[in-house]
């Protein structure tokens, strides 16, 4: 059972002439994953900057990680009541933004921090984990840009905590 209704997509971009026009219109359903988690792909880009140019929809495949190493990803995520997810990095800048209930994001320093509807958290490579201790699920939106590793005497941090397999999402 569904935890929100699905998170409709509108997709811009332009006719033979010029005009801006909706290319897409429809709504997307939020997929089961090993994260305790339900995810769902809004959109994705493997170059930096983007292109606007023509339309080929990027979900149309499977997003295979939680991040890509050479764009963006758009993501919305719903955590059930009485949820906690694993710590995980991801080698990316992502922004967390809380739609709808609470959560609250916990790093390896032990420190916890709860999120209300309306938070924000940028995530900067840390590894780091989500808990909803409420009894109503929650729902954030995401996005991931690629960035260059953290590195801590110069040892490189790298992803950790998923294989892609577990959070690969979307596609036909």
């Amino acid at each position: 059972m569904a935890l929100f209704p699905a998170p409709r997509r509108l997709v811009t971009g332009h006719d033979e002439k010029g005009k801006a026009v909706y290319l897409k219109d429809h709504t997307i359903e939020p997929e089961a994953t090993n994260m305790d988690a339900s995810f769902a792909v809004l959109w994705e880009t493997h170059e930096f900057p983007a292109n606007n140019n023509g339309f080929k929809d990027p979900i149309e495949t499977k997003t295979e990680s939680l991040s890509n190493k050479d764009g963006v990803v758009l993501r919305v995520v719903d955590i059930p009541a009485n949820t906690v997810t694993p710590f995980h990095r991801t080698v990316s800048l992502d922004f967390g933004i809380v739609l709808e209930g609470e959560v609250e994001c916990y790093l390896d320093d032990g420190v916890t921090k709860r999120m209300k509807r309306g938070d924000v958290c940028v995530q900067r490579g840390t590894i780091h984990g989500w808990k909803n201790p409420t009894d109503q699920p929650a729902r954030i939106y995401f996005v991931l840009i690629a960035a260059e590793p953290v590195e801590i005497d110069g040892k490189p941090f790298e992803k950790t905590g998923f294989s892609d397999k577990e959070v690969t999402t979307g596609g036909k």
